[in-house]
């Protein structure tokens, strides 16, 4: 282990690319994004994990001072003892405040008891995160190489149309939310809140090749990048995005009725019960509210918009319906109430929730791409049926490299 001077600059301007504010406004600068920063296991950090990469370089900082270690093969343990970092290999074992492992061209492995093994490419940063509670670890990777991976971690389809509509909704996505992240240390992160993350999926070239046939491509509406959202399964008909979220009516996320494409998901039907006391008793709990009976009022495709509960005395409790749906999920579990396609039954004692689908339904329907794709529809078909007057245009042909947020 040695001071390397001349890499002080290099590693300098890696620092400032890693704490980079978020921006301001609304218009993206296309050539900041040809990488992207996200936060890795985000739901639960790790407090130890082990790196190995056959040919890297490992910089490790301490006190201001940056060290590097480096050889033909990286093997070693990072591990928290007492609100310390530490650093393991065959060589050494020390304390230090962070590190970067720099990855031209390889893929890193790390191993950790949470998650088990994920493969990653691209520059990997650890630190403790702020509370000392695990390892806070970024991910800076390829902008493609980002979207092959996110394109498997949430559609696990074979059909290459249906993967080639998330791939280019998915790269949209990332943009937008790119230019909003409220994050200074990273853009997005690696679960739901964004996009499903899980580095390089390994023995599946199908998400590289969908990817890669679509390299650069957007969706835009009247020239401006959109929020390109989506969810597993609408159950016949996508949603608004007003009636689930409130806010501003975006034209390209009206309702589409798709002839139950995505009919093929496991959860285009469902149902789920539970005790009507048990009901009574989480109501009763959070919002110290005595239910007696409710009304509920949907939208035109026939998801519950609003749901109002109303007490002994004349009082009323008013959700929207993505509000009561996560309402119920948080206390029974993320697939009780799947989506806000449901009847409201009871028998006896119980509550029935009779359902179709999975998610809020905005957007595009991963399922229903499939049932579409096998039907013989091509993805740029697909996209622009689910977002509706959108267009698909490349990077390459904005000549000013900015582009403009729908919001």
């Amino acid at each position: 282990m040695r001071i390397l001077l001349p890499f002080i600059t290099t590693l300098y301007s890696l620092f400032q690319f890693f704490y980079q504010p978020a921006q301001p406004n609304d218009n993206l600068d296309l050539n900041r994004v040809d990488t992207i920063r996200v936060s890795l296991y985000g739901t639960e950090r790790p407090d130890s994990l082990h790196v190995s990469n056959p040919k890297a370089l490992l910089v490790l900082y301490s006190e201001n001072q940056a060290d590097t270690l480096s050889s033909d093969s990286v093997e070693a343990s990072l591990y928290m003892e007492n609100g310390r970092l530490m650093f393991q290999s065959f060589i050494t074992e020390v304390q230090v405040d962070s590190l970067v492992l720099i990855a031209d061209s390889s893929s890193s492995r790390l191993i950790t008891n949470e998650y088990g093994y994920r493969h990653y490419s691209g520059n990997l940063f650890f630190k403790p995160d702020r509370l000392n509670r695990g390892l806070f670890i970024v991910n800076t990777v390829d902008l493609e190489t980002y979207i092959a991976s996110v394109i498997g971690s949430e559609m696990d389809f074979e059909n290459p149309e249906a993967l080639k509509a998330q791939a280019v909704v998915s790269r949209t996505y990332a943009l937008w939310s790119v230019q909003r992240s409220p994050y200074r240390e990273f853009d997005l992160r690696d679960h739901e809140l964004n996009q499903v993350y899980f580095g390089n999926i390994q023995h599946k070239p199908r998400y590289a090749a969908a990817a890669e046939a679509t390299r650069g491509e957007i969706l835009t509406w009247s020239n401006r990048l959109i929020l390109a959202v989506f969810s597993s399964t609408c159950g016949g008909s996508t949603a608004d995005n007003v009636t689930v979220w409130g806010g501003n009516d975006h034209p390209y996320l009206t309702s589409q009725e798709d002839a139950q494409a995505c009919s093929l998901s496991p959860h285009f039907n469902w149902t789920y019960s539970m005790q009507r006391d048990e009901f009574r008793e989480n109501i009763n709990q959070y919002y110290g509210f005595d239910f007696v009976d409710k009304q509920i009022e949907r939208d035109p495709s026939g998801r519950v918009q609003k749901v109002m509960l109303t007490s002994s005395a004349d009082d009323t409790l008013t959700f929207t319906g993505n509000e009561f749906r996560l309402f119920i999920n948080r206390h029974a579990g993320p697939l009780a109430i799947r989506s806000t396609k449901y009847e409201w039954a009871q028998e006896n004692d119980r509550i029935i929730f009779n359902g179709k689908g999975l998610g809020h339904g905005v957007g595009l329907c991963q399922w229903g791409a499939l049932g579409l794709a096998q039907a013989g529809w091509v993805y740029k078909d697909i996209l622009t049926f689910y977002f509706n007057g959108t267009k698909i245009v490349s990077l390459d042909s904005i000549e000013s490299n900015t582009i403009r947020l729908y919001n």
